[in-house]
């Protein structure tokens, strides 16, 4: 059993009193009787904050596997964005007046092992917004095509691109809703001869939060 210094000095004297008192009859020794726990309880609150504007992911890899292109010169591999949510749980009066948040993605070139690449400009999306669109002002991106399709949107997630935006956040809430989620259908198109082997791109998205630009 340890003691703290002050009641180890303590017992010293008491000790001492002791022997003076029993004189030469020798040291007497405590034997413990019984013991008893006291269980000491504490419940401690969470901390209420302001709220936040937040993001998370479904799962953290898509794989794609091979569909049919409709084009001998082409291959294509088809899959799906794990679903994406956007939850704020900040209080109306907290929003920023004329803000707005959107999701976009963007894909590094895919890469294998043996040192061959595809650039980014292969891969496309076409967004699809799952749950939380009753008010109607919250909208899913436009379909980005890959460079080996044709048109203005045929540029691949290059750069950053559209999955889905809240067209005014104050709004939103106001509404009722707190939570939207959305997912994507994903394709990677090559050329027929592209070199075989197992790829790896990222594809990062982020959440932004920016004021409505007045005209």
């Amino acid at each position: 059993m340890k003691f703290s210094k002050g009641a180890a000095a303590r017992i010293a004297v008491a000790a001492v009193g002791g022997l003076v008192l029993v004189g030469t009859a020798g040291a007497a020794f405590a034997a413990e009787v019984d013991d008893k726990g006291v269980d000491v309880n504490v419940n401690i609150a969470p901390v209420v904050g302001p709220g936040s504007l937040s993001l998370t992911v479904a799962g953290t890899s898509a794989t794609l596997a091979e569909g049919v292109s409709g084009d001998p010169e082409v291959r294509q591999f088809d899959g799906t964005l794990p679903t994406v949510t956007v939850t704020d749980t900040r209080d109306v009066d907290d929003i920023p007046a004329d803000h707005f948040w959107y999701v976009v993605g963007q894909a590094s070139a895919f890469t294998s092992p043996g040192g061959a690449t595809i650039s980014p400009d292969h891969f496309g999306w076409t967004p699809k917004l799952v749950s939380g669109s009753e008010t109607g002002l919250v909208a899913e991106g436009e379909e980005v095509k890959t460079s080996e399709d044709t048109g203005d949107d045929a540029v691949g997630l290059v750069d950053q691109e559209l999955l889905y935006t809240a067209l005014e956040s104050a709004a939103v809430k106001e509404g009722g809703e707190s939570s939207w989620t959305a997912n994507a259908a994903l394709v990677l198109k090559t050329d027929a001869g592209v070199t075989p082997g197992a790829y790896t791109s990222k594809l990062t998205l982020s959440l932004f939060e920016d004021v409505i630009t007045q005209p």
